[in-house]
């Protein structure tokens, strides 16, 4: 089938209303479990939040109150979707043929075509946990907090606080959940992802503000722009779906976690006269995240922030956003607040590279100055631009460039690789605030961090994977080194899943609550998970 008659088949398919049942049991599926099974599935059997997401956005559009099918219809329904979106995922390797006839002069040039692109930006996993979209949002939009009250009656304080809680009831559910017959399997499945706004608003009645800022309305028109990968998905803004019932759809609470995270910038965005103090304060957060991530492994006497670097006392060259340092290596930190355009996510090539000059390449290429500079100091004047007497006396004889970026931004790993590979022998580590986040956490010493960046610059035409926390855990394991007889080490996506089970076991709590579990709790107690339910109709129904 081509991508245009699969496609009009998902339309067929997510006109029916029932199709809710399948988006349901898809869920509970690919995205419930343990840690521990989460952390080890398989990705290539299950659906990424990308594919989800889509399917939910066709749903919203073309979604029919007067057609429903019955179970039997369900189940074949369901079978007959992962069999689609395997083959929608197959229309975006290119023409074999065509690149036999006409072959790419390096790997380079053979995937740097939009098609490769764009798949390789829908089908990767997140840019990060959901805890840390609650972590950092409220310091994301510390500068916005007034606009966001006023203008969206959005209390940022407790923008965390609601999303966990609309988790815990969703997780207490889970841990409820039996199926016994056929005919109440719906409503019981159906019953996990539902919730009131009474439910919602029951802890906290300002909740009900931020509530309506990510809520649509089924029963009006959706989405109808959207048709195909990379349009934009309504979801992403409002992922919490009310019903015609008056119930409240929230499937996959991640996408509202990443949305409380992203919208409120597109929101400061459209406000002609709050824009650009939104776009001045987001570049300002940004350097201050990085900083206070970097300040954790280097120590604030090693870590500065805006080093100017002038030729003359009226000549600046150049400028470093945050430069860590220990004793004669130091890492220059180039920091970006571009986001992944619209288009690019289209697979607009043009687009793609620019984004990536924008976001990637300029700041590289900026650090590269910096570190000429830095490696003849004696011909530079260096100032702090909140400390223009500062005495700068450090000898650098090795420098590194990492660019950061504030938001996720789909196949940073990859885009550097292919647009940067070609040019550069060696080329920068690119990362978003999440993964240096990660990074920053398991490298916690600044030998440590220098060690990881060097050999992961040195190596960087070496080693492929996806994102960099395949890097990172192949590194925790074996250590990135050159192995003999290889020209090129290709890492899959085990090596970034242990991070799943370990790091996000961590900042989520789990570890904690099963440390809880394994010491003797009473039956009549409150459960350690944090529901606020007895241990004995929580986790410990089955024990």
């Amino acid at each position: 089938m081509s991508k245009e008659q699969i496609i009009k088949r998902l339309n067929e398919i997510t006109s029916n209303f029932n199709f809710i049942y399948v988006l349901s049991a898809i869920v509970l599926r690919d995205f419930c479990g343990t840690l521990n099974e989460l952390a080890s599935k398989n990705v290539q059997e299950h659906f990424n939040n990308n594919e989800i997401r889509f399917l939910m956005g066709l749903w919203i559009r073309n979604w029919n109150p007067k057609k429903a099918y019955d179970y039997d219809d369900e189940i074949k329904t369901f079978e007959e979707v992962y069999k689609l979106m395997e083959q929608l995922h197959y229309t975006f390797i290119p023409d074999i043929s065509e690149m036999i006839d006409n072959p790419a002069e390096s790997p380079f040039d053979f995937f740097n075509n939009g098609l490769f692109f764009q798949e390789t930006m829908f089908y990767s996993g997140t840019g990060a946990y959901d805890y840390q979209y609650t972590k950092w949002v409220s310091e994301k939009y510390k500068y916005d907090k007034e606009w966001l009250q006023k203008e969206k009656s959005i209390n940022l304080d407790i923008l965390a606080e609601f999303y966990h809680s609309i988790k815990i009831l969703q997780q207490t559910k889970l841990n409820k959940l039996e199926f016994d017959s056929e005919e109440t399997y719906k409503s019981k499945l159906l019953d996990v992802f539902t919730l009131t706004t009474e439910d919602i608003i029951k802890k906290n009645k300002e909740f009900l503000g931020i509530l309506e800022n990510f809520t649509l309305d089924l029963t009006q028109p959706q989405n109808q722009n959207f048709s195909d990968i990379g349009d934009f998905n309504i979801l992403s803004e409002k992922p919490i779906i009310k019903l015609p019932n008056g119930n409240l759809f929230i499937p996959v609470p991640y996408d509202l976690s990443e949305a409380i995270y992203e919208s409120p910038f597109y929101w400061m965005n459209v406000d002609k006269k709050y824009s650009s103090k939104a776009l001045y304060n987001r570049g300002e957060i940004a350097e201050e995240i990085t900083l206070n991530i970097i300040e954790n492994v280097f120590g604030k006497s090693n870590s500065l922030k805006n080093l100017i670097i002038k030729k003359t006392k009226s000549t600046m060259v150049t400028d470093i956003d945050i430069l860590a340092f220990l004793n004669d290596k130091a890492i220059i930190f180039q920091v970006k607040s571009k986001k992944l355009t619209a288009l690019s996510k289209k697979g607009n090539l043009d687009s793609i590279r620019n984004d990536f000059k924008k976001a990637v390449k300029d700041a590289y290429e900026q650090g590269l100055t910096a570190s000429k500079c830095l490696s003849s100091p004696n011909d530079f004047i260096f100032e702090l631009k909140d400390n223009p007497d500062y005495d700068f006396d450090l000898k650098i004889n090795k420098c590194f460039v990492v660019t950061i970026v504030l938001d996720d931004y789909p196949s940073i790993t990859h885009q550097t690789h292919i647009l940067l590979g070609k040019e550069y022998e060696e080329f920068p580590v690119a990362l978003n605030v999440f993964d240096l986040e990660v990074v920053a956490k398991y490298l916690n010493t600044a030998e440590k961090f220098i060690d990881y960046i060097e050999r992961r610059i040195k190596y960087s035409q070496y080693f492929k994977a996806d994102n960099e926390l395949g890097f990172l855990g192949f590194h925790l394991k074996k250590g990135l080194q050159k192995f003999p007889d290889s020209d090129m080490v290709a890492l899959d996506n085990t090596w970034a899943q242990f991070f799943d089970k370990d790091y996000y076991g961590e900042i989520s709590g789990v570890k904690k609550v099963q440390e809880n579990l394994r010491k003797k709790i009473g039956r009549n107690e409150r459960c350690p998970c944090g529901s606020g339910i007895k241990y004995k109709k929580c986790h410990g129904r089955n024990n």
